[in-house]
């Protein structure tokens, strides 16, 4: 009779206890499912470093969003060559989109990586700068730096940029050099023009050299101008119009080159070329004539 007793009084207990602990598991499963956020992954754009380092840099973000249990990671790399960042074009509805820029600091040692993110439920961009002293104290950070950064950025923290609405820039007030984003070409000299989200860029020229650049808006007169200057030291391999000798010595005492242009159309741009140009046999400073077309 006893036995009975505690046989009942077990299934009793049993039962109370299985029920919630059936809602307990169903609610952690359904919580955890909705904390799951996926990720397209686009890799890094970083001026002035070398293949395989970015190459390495790449891998290690995309490493270390993939130990980062509260995403799913799809990696959009394949068959993408990163020299310019994309745009809000490249990505896929529905998804979260995310890349890195990793500059060198103008006129210093240290060096800025920003985690961009774009969310396509918002069309929004938003991004995240931070400045390390050397490059590989980027490669030394741990990956709760990086799923910090990510969780700010889709709560919204961080810088927002606005979607560019592809209109006509001709005439408006430009607020913001983010519309030049793209490949550029326009001059004999020089294979392309590769203009970043922030200001940033550099040119690439035929002989193989590699500038990095600033870009800015500057107004003068109730005009808008497109200001482009060399951002580092000179290099003879910047003075094509220039022989060779001629080149290496005026280049040590140079000026930046700078480009000062006026927008066209959303396109085209035309302006001037300020440089070294070869009169009468010696380096001194010049105009060029220019026109840059985006290419498509």
């Amino acid at each position: 009779m006893m036995n009975s007793k505690l046989h009942k009084n077990s299934l009793f207990f049993s039962k109370k206890l299985i029920f919630p602990a059936i809602l307990l598991i169903t609610f952690t499963t359904a919580l955890y499912s909705q904390s799951k956020y996926t990720i397209d992954y686009y890799g890094i754009v970083a001026a002035g470093v070398d293949d395989n380092m970015s190459k390495m840099t790449s891998d290690l973000y995309y490493s270390q969003l993939c130990e980062i249990n509260t995403y799913t990671v799809n990696d959009m790399r394949q068959g993408l060559k990163m020299d310019q960042e994309p745009s809000s074009s490249d990505f896929t509805d529905g998804r979260v989109s995310l890349y890195a820029v990793i500059s060198k600091k103008e006129n210093s040692s240290k060096w800025i990586s920003t985690i961009t993110l774009y969310d396509s439920s918002r069309k929004a961009t938003l991004s995240e700068a931070k400045e390390y002293d050397s490059f590989y104290k980027i490669l030394m950070e741990p990956k709760s730096t990086l799923k910090d950064t990510i969780s700010a950025l889709l709560s919204g923290s961080g810088t927002a940029h606005a979607d560019s609405s592809g209109s006509s820039k001709q005439g408006q007030a430009i607020q913001s050099t983010e519309f030049l984003s793209g490949t550029w070409s326009g001059e004999d000299s020089i294979d392309k023009i590769v203009i970043m989200r922030g200001g940033r860029g550099f040119v690439i020229f035929k002989n193989g050299a590699s500038m990095n650049i600033t870009v800015a808006i500057k107004s003068e007169s109730g005009s808008q101008q497109i200001v482009i200057t060399q951002n580092g030291k000179a290099n003879a391999s910047f003075f094509t119009e220039l022989p060779r000798e001629m080149a290496l010595k005026a280049a040590v005492n140079a000026d930046p080159i700078k480009w000062i242009l006026e927008i066209i159309d959303e396109d085209t741009l035309s302006g001037t070329k300020f440089s070294l140009i070869n009169k009468n046999d010696s380096a001194q400073n010049g105009t060029i004539s220019v026109l840059w077309k985006r290419k498509s």
